[in-house]
Protein backbone atom coordinates (compact mmCIF):
# COMPACT_ATOMS: atom_id res chain seq x y z
CA UNK A 1 0.00 0.00 0.00
CA UNK A 2 1.47 3.23 -0.74
CA UNK A 3 2.01 6.32 1.89
CA UNK A 4 0.21 9.26 0.06
CA UNK A 5 -1.15 11.15 3.20
CA UNK A 6 0.28 12.53 6.24
CA UNK A 7 -2.23 10.76 8.41
CA UNK A 8 -2.48 13.26 11.84
CA UNK A 9 -3.54 16.38 9.84
CA UNK A 10 -5.22 14.36 6.58
CA UNK A 11 -3.98 15.76 4.11
CA UNK A 12 -2.95 13.83 0.87
CA UNK A 13 0.65 14.87 -0.45
CA UNK A 14 -0.72 15.96 -3.66
CA UNK A 15 -2.85 18.51 -1.81
CA UNK A 16 0.09 19.50 0.16
CA UNK A 17 2.48 20.09 -2.53
CA UNK A 18 -0.50 22.16 -4.11
CA UNK A 19 -0.80 23.97 -0.84
CA UNK A 20 3.46 24.01 -0.40
CA UNK A 21 3.83 26.01 -4.01
CA UNK A 22 1.15 28.14 -3.60
CA UNK A 23 2.17 29.45 -0.49
CA UNK A 24 5.77 29.71 -1.60
CA UNK A 25 6.46 26.91 1.38
CA UNK A 26 10.02 25.34 0.28
CA UNK A 27 11.35 23.31 3.36
CA UNK A 28 9.50 21.23 6.20
CA UNK A 29 9.82 23.40 8.35
CA UNK A 30 8.04 25.77 6.88
CA UNK A 31 5.03 23.69 6.76
CA UNK A 32 5.40 22.24 10.12
CA UNK A 33 5.33 26.34 11.12
CA UNK A 34 2.32 26.76 8.72
CA UNK A 35 0.64 23.26 11.06
CA UNK A 36 -0.03 21.78 7.54
CA UNK A 37 2.04 18.28 8.40
CA UNK A 38 4.96 16.91 10.59
CA UNK A 39 3.79 18.26 13.49
CA UNK A 40 2.30 15.16 15.44
CA UNK A 41 3.45 11.59 15.07
CA UNK A 42 6.04 12.57 12.58
CA UNK A 43 5.82 9.43 10.54
CA UNK A 44 5.32 11.23 7.33
CA UNK A 45 8.50 13.63 7.72
CA UNK A 46 11.05 11.77 5.35
CA UNK A 47 8.22 11.89 2.69
CA UNK A 48 7.36 15.23 3.09
CA UNK A 49 10.78 16.20 2.77
CA UNK A 50 11.47 14.10 -0.48
CA UNK A 51 8.06 15.50 -2.27
CA UNK A 52 9.28 18.98 -1.30
CA UNK A 53 12.66 17.97 -3.21
CA UNK A 54 11.03 16.17 -6.58
CA UNK A 55 7.28 16.66 -6.52
CA UNK A 56 6.65 13.32 -5.62
CA UNK A 57 3.04 12.16 -3.87
CA UNK A 58 3.36 8.84 -3.86
CA UNK A 59 5.69 6.30 -1.90
CA UNK A 60 6.16 2.46 -1.46
CA UNK A 61 7.29 2.31 2.20
CA UNK A 62 11.18 0.93 2.60
CA UNK A 63 12.25 2.53 -1.35
CA UNK A 64 14.11 5.02 -1.70
CA UNK A 65 13.18 7.01 1.37
CA UNK A 66 15.68 7.36 4.28
CA UNK A 67 14.56 7.65 7.43
CA UNK A 68 15.31 10.54 10.04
Amino acid sequence: MPVDRCICHDIPFAKLLEEARARGLTTIEELQEQKLSSTKCKLCFPYVKKMLLNGQTSFIPGKGIDPE
